[in-house]
């Protein structure tokens, strides 16, 4: 195992610095070309740039065989339309990213793909129930590529449903991406960080709110929002509330002390619940909530044209309690239909292009959801291809908004298989209380 990844890493390495153009672009370069032609002749020719570092066949996981890059060429073509289980990104998926992706394999690969992005904002357990459901009826996984929060990746690894197929020729540019990121042979962080937070009205509250206990604070009567149950950052959100309360959540006891403090303390203080991202914005924008639990990139995007919204995890002052990290973790599911596309497609997430796009190429993006969108650095090697505009947002440059790497490593590990398995349980005896 040792010596094929290493050998996996050498590949990488080869072509390693070509897998990150900016755009579709092909390089001119002078060669001898001896296995297209019967006779050696030296000319001068127009090659994909991932050409330049293939020589003869390759290993290809998966499908488990060697290849050459006109096999490969050749088998993408014919696969055509890779398909993945993500978020929906603000509307991105069906814009920039999909022309992110085209730009991305016609300049490693010479060939005219298309992206469908199956995108949602709702419980993303839809996607594992759609993906059980086609095992069931001896279907073919009904996605490429599962791009989703790293609790549905332990599931997956706990359930044998994800493909090993890490170090693969196909995704150089693992080589960027820190050892920490790194999940072998089954996936890859493609998220520096992804915290379940509170975005905070820093002009309507004060250093009186210091840990999760203070969303009990009377001064927050009907100024809080929380997600809805079925959201897996309000399942995190209860792990790390069981910790501040000196409770241990894989206490079935424990919980429903944790639970019927949140129903008699916070809940009078919600006034509603939900994880929709325009109403979140419509509350947060006319002053309606103070503090609405979502995700970090929603405060994140405030950074350039809110500044006074925080994110808890970086107020003015100082901020006790931990936060839960539900980072997506890219991996392939068995049995796929597009087994080359579906590598392809993990390398182009955590290609730069796609990590650190310009936007003024593609500009379907604003700063705002740039930086929403966004997740900060995987790996030293990404900082060279930060924009200007990023590193100017202040002297830390994009650590002005996200966390350094080492700060990354720090966040708290938790057991989702666990958490996955008891949320509905959690949920119920919430509901219960609350009388919902």
């Amino acid at each position: 195992m040792a010596g094929g990844i290493a050998g996996g890493l050498v590949v990488g390495g080869v072509i390693g610095a070509l897998a990150f153009p900016r755009g579709a672009e092909t390089v001119t370069v002078t060669g001898t070309i001896t296995r297209e032609v019967t006779k050696e002749v030296t000319k001068e020719v127009e090659v994909p740039v991932a050409k330049k570092g293939w020589e003869g066949r390759k290993w290809i996981p998966i499908v488990n065989k060697f290849m050459t890059f006109k096999e490969v060429q050749d088998t993408l073509a014919s696969e055509g339309t890779g398909i993945v289980a993500n978020w929906t990104y603000w509307g991105l998926t069906d814009t920039a990213f999909a022309q992110e992706f085209k730009d991305y394999v016609a300049a490693m690969y010479d060939v005219d793909v298309k992206l469908r992005i199956l995108g949602t904002q709702e419980a993303k357990g839809g996607f594992m129930f759609q993906l059980y459901s086609a095992y069931a009826a001896g279907l073919k996984a009904p996605y490429d590529l599962m791009h989703l929060e790293s609790n549905f990746f332990e599931e997956a690894i706990a359930k044998n449903v994800a493909e090993p197929f890490l170090p693969s020729p196909l995704v150089p540019n693992m080589q960027l991406v820190d050892y920490y990121f790194l999940n072998l042979p089954y996936g890859i962080q493609f998220q520096n960080h992804a915290l379940a937070n509170f975005t905070v009205n820093t002009k309507q509250v004060g250093s009186w709110f210091n840990s999760w206990k203070s969303l009990a604070d009377s001064r927050l009567k009907e100024k809080i929002t929380l997600w809805v149950f079925e959201d897996n950052g309000f399942w995190g959100f209860l792990v790390v509330l069981a910790e501040e309360l000196g409770k241990n959540y894989k206490n079935p006891d424990d919980m429903k002390e944790v639970l019927r403090w949140l129903a008699e303390n916070v809940h009078p203080n919600v006034i509603k619940y939900t994880s929709d991202e325009a109403e979140l914005d419509e509350l947060l924008g006319r002053d309606i909530s103070w503090a609405s639990a979502y995700w970090c990139a929603l405060a994140e995007g405030y950074s350039v044209t809110r500044p006074e919204l925080k994110g808890s995890q970086v107020l003015p002052w100082q901020f006790n309690s931990s936060h839960v990290n539900l980072p997506g973790i890219f991996w392939i599911p068995k049995n796929v239909e597009h087994p080359l596309m579906a590598q392809v497609l993990a390398d182009f997430y955590i290609s730069p292009l796609h990590q650190l796009p310009d936007i003024n190429k593609y500009t379907q993006y604003t700063k705002e959801l740039w930086l929403r969108t966004e997740e900060g650095l995987l790996g030293p090697d990404y900082a060279q291809y930060v924009p200007d505009w990023v590193n100017n947002l202040g002297p830390k440059g994009i650590h002005e908004v996200y966390p350094t790497i080492e700060q990354a490593r720090q966040f708290p590990k938790i057991d989702w298989v666990y958490v996955n398995e008891n949320a509905n349980e959690w949920i119920n005896t919430y509901k219960e209380l609350i009388g919902a």
